[in-house]
């Protein structure tokens, strides 16, 4: 137990360690952008403050992927992925997500988190007109930990998702497949600490 706990440690400080080495060449990339500027090289230094737009995104993709949560007991969890793309490239956005499965038996959960994309708007649409939302099969409006949620649910199929927009630009799902009773998806939205992955995307 105690040398789980050094290992974790370690990979912390190492996490830290590489966040702030990061940090300083984001620092050096805006940098040079704000000195090609001054220099009259508008394209050169769009270039550059675009690769650390670019940087920054990877850097808060990053910090997401350390929110995503634990499995469950009885779940067992995937290593947890993040990517960043620019707009209009796969929709854009700050995306991180982990795959789980239950143990001995074939239910699948995907949590996804995803920032400043287009699909953002989708959701939107339906917490902001329930009359769409009701014209959908098997999808209602849910409040999940205070914040407005879509709730997509096929007991026949076995299969649905919680989506959850925070403060407007931040869309965590949970997509389940194979699973009998719809609470796991509950459960597994619940285990995200909103609070945190809005400081991970504000700051």
């Amino acid at each position: 137990m105690r040398k789980t706990g050094v290992v974790l440690l370690a990979a912390a400080l190492v996490l830290v360690w590489a966040q702030a080495a990061w940090a300083d060449e984001i620092s050096d990339t805006i940098e040079k952008g704000k000195e090609l500027y001054q220099e009259g090289k508008y394209s050169e230094a769009s270039s550059e403050l675009q690769f650390a737009v670019g940087q920054i995104q990877n850097l808060q993709a990053e910090q997401l992927k350390q929110l995503l949560p634990d499995p469950l007991p009885g779940w067992t969890a995937e290593e947890a992925s993040a990517s960043a793309a620019a707009m209009g490239l796969f929709g854009g956005g700050v995306t991180a997500s982990r795959a789980y499965r239950k143990e001995g038996a074939n239910e699948y959960i995907e949590i996804e988190i995803l920032s400043e994309s287009p699909l953002l708007q989708t959701v939107l649409m339906f917490l902001t007109n329930p009359m769409m939302a009701s014209a959908q099969p098997d999808t209602k409006l849910v409040r999940i930990k205070g914040e407005k949620g879509l709730e997509k649910f096929s007991a026949q199929d076995e299969d649905g998702e919680l989506s959850v927009v925070l403060d407007g630009k931040t869309l965590l799902t949970v997509r389940g497949s194979r699973i009998t009773n719809k609470d796991i998806l509950y459960e597994y939205v619940e285990a995200v600490d909103f609070e945190q992955v809005r400081k991970a995307l504000a700051g």
